[in-house]
């Protein structure tokens, strides 16, 4: 078996993730980034549905209450509760760069905010499944030793129509094929921002398998996570998988 086999047989078999069409979850996110660059209730308490084949997410509320943040396809938009659009963005990754993206090295709109985390839960909660789309490249690599226990690794190189951190990107599973680390660079935060995205506390929801608990570093020297700052966290609760 392959790496991949093994992740999409940790994480729940890939006939179940074939099946699956939706997940939702009660989230809790903080940190660094969201506290100095995103407005509004900063995502501190949201509910969250990922559409899995239409890759569409939305995190309801935000920014305040009555609205909610949607990411459909590439595109964010805020509606109110009953689908009145409110405002929207045809391509909002193009604003993070040039010049209109200067702005946004110091603080975000909620467009913004609705873009990066859309497409980042949606990669997120898609996990092994994403790793089967099509133009999905993926290379294994030497494992890594991370204090006692050895990680395996996979590289993965993504289309340019998957809306994501950075074309490439580094997953390590543990012994058990589960998702431990992710590492990448948050390209709309800026180049510099090498992230290792680490996961725990894993629970299973209709047969699927999630990390609850995720937290986000810098990498320091050795390929190292370093102990601060942490730029996001996210604990999901109430987790729930939807197949029709």
């Amino acid at each position: 078996m392959t790496l991949l086999d093994d992740a999409l047989e940790a994480h729940g078999g890939a006939t179940r993730w074939q099946a699956a069409r939706q997940v939702r979850a009660r989230a809790r996110s903080g940190g660094f980034l969201l506290r100095t660059r995103v407005p509004g209730n900063r995502f501190a308490d949201y509910r969250l549905t990922v559409d899995l084949d239409e890759r569409r997410t939305v995190m309801d509320p935000f920014p305040e209450p009555g609205i909610r943040g949607v990411f459909d396809r590439g595109e964010a938009r805020l509606e109110r509760e009953g689908g009145e659009v409110v405002a929207s963005r045809g391509d909002p990754r193009k604003a993070f760069f040039g010049r209109a993206g200067l702005r946004r090295n110091l603080r975000w709109d909620a467009l913004d905010a609705t873009y990066f985390a859309g497409y980042a839960m949606w990669n997120y909660l898609s996990f092994p499944r994403l790793l089967v789309q099509p133009g999905v490249e993926i290379t294994e690599l030497e494992p890594w030793r991370s204090g006692e226990a050895e990680l395996r690794r996979i590289e993965v190189k993504f289309p340019e129509s998957l809306d994501t951190h950075s074309r490439r990107q580094r997953f390590y599973l543990d012994a058990g094929g589960l998702l431990v680390r992710h590492d990448y660079v948050a390209e709309v935060v800026g180049g510099w921002a090498r992230a290792a995205h680490l996961c725990a506390d894993h629970v299973e929801a209709a047969g699927l398998v999630f990390p609850t608990r995720r937290w986000v570093r810098p990498i320091g020297p050795r390929n190292r996570p370093l102990p601060l700052p942490t730029m996001v966290w996210i604990r999901l609760a109430d987790l729930r998988v939807d197949t029709e």
